[in-house]
């Protein structure tokens, strides 16, 4: 399950291994974790995934697996220096770990996805690319989008910021609000890495295209072009869905993460102004709203543990209930919102 670094207990066992600069920091097993708290707060890290008695019976599903998120942060972090010393790369490392994405994707095309990818301030950006690549995939899976074009829509969109290896990192991660010339050099991202993209001969034009569009919106409020409509690619539209909501999800120097709900709630009220509502449709059947593992409160009052999905019903979960109102453990049960209308997730 989901934990604050504030509530890690000595009884607690890391669930998920935790890398930092493409090494491994913490590897899931690891026990008294509450001696690592001020490493992680340093770090950025907010929360680990932790197993413990209340945990045992809760599966959090991916859609890939946790070697093949590094083996493609290691190859976007390649990619990334070559292109900012030598001016190109060799796309090959990272063609193959795409390929090892989609496969697995493929593998699993019901899955409903309730892992919250974990990542510290230095590889914020890795993790950024990879998380959305993994949610435009399952999007253009939806869609029926045959292997060639999933393999298009992944290389673009995890190259989509490539752009920013050129902007200053101090304006990038700059804790406060950003001067309209800042602004205006961060939007130069997209044109700068359609740009660097067209060096490589081994990417298609459908590829660099996610890079350009991808910050462009229906009603013509996006950047570089302001373009709209059925101007806008579809694999820019996949992208920018996917971009929002892991940017959304995902905690910045400048703020907080924002629950998976509260990111549904934020980007349906774009729906059919800057995004297509019928692609915001297909997103979510492969997102959960309350992902497995995270603790919620109940309109009874009680609280409990996300523990399974109910496919369709994305704000009706099973919750495993492990404490009463006044936070006092008692014996597990479990309450399918299914069955039980007249009990709600309030917090």
């Amino acid at each position: 399950r989901n934990v604050p670094l504030s509530e890690l207990t000595p009884d607690m066992s890391l669930a998920r291994s935790i890398y930092h600069c493409n090494k491994l920091l913490l590897c899931a097993g690891t026990r008294n974790l509450d001696r690592y708290v001020g490493s992680l707060e340093s770090l950025g890290i907010p929360y680990v995934y932790v197993n413990d008695e209340f945990s045992e019976d809760i599966e959090i599903p991916d859609a890939i697996t946790e070697e093949t998120r590094v083996k493609c942060k290691n190859a976007l972090s390649d990619a990334f220096e070559k292109m900012s010393k030598e001016g190109s790369f060799d796309s090959m490392a990272l063609s193959e770990a795409t390929n090892s994405l989609l496969e697995e994707i493929l593998s699993r095309p019901d899955v409903i996805v309730s892992l919250n990818d974990i990542s510290t301030t230095d590889d914020s950006t890795l993790t950024h690319s990879v998380n959305t690549t993994v949610f435009a995939v399952l999007l253009g899976q939806q869609l029926g989008l045959n292997r060639l074009q999933l393999k298009n829509l992944a290389e673009g969109t995890i190259l989509h910021d490539i752009g920013k290896t050129m902007i200053n990192p101090a304006i990038l991660y700059k804790p406060s609000s950003l001067t309209d010339e800042e602004f205006k050099l961060v939007k130069e991202h997209t044109s700068l890495g359609y740009h660097m993209l067209k060096t490589n001969p081994l990417l298609t034009e459908l590829s660099r295209i996610v890079s350009l569009q991808h910050h462009e919106r229906l009603d013509g409020s996006g950047y570089p072009n302001h373009l709209t409509g059925d101007k806008i690619h579809l694999f820019a539209k996949i992208t920018a869905i996917a971009d929002m909501y892991d940017a959304l999800t995902s905690a910045r120097c400048y703020r907080k993460a924002l629950s998976n709900y509260e990111a549904y709630k934020i980007l349906m009220q774009d729906a059919d102004k800057k995004l297509d509502s019928n692609l915001l449709g297909l997103f979510f059947r492969n997102i959960a709203l309350y992902p497995n593992g995270t603790m919620v409160q109940l309109s009874d009052q009680t609280f409990g543990i996300i523990k399974q999905q109910n496919p369709g019903m994305p704000l009706r979960p099973i919750v495993k209930v492990i404490m009463n109102g006044d936070k006092k453990t008692i014996t597990p049960y479990d309450i399918d919102l299914i069955k039980q209308l007249n009990i709600t997730i309030k917090d």
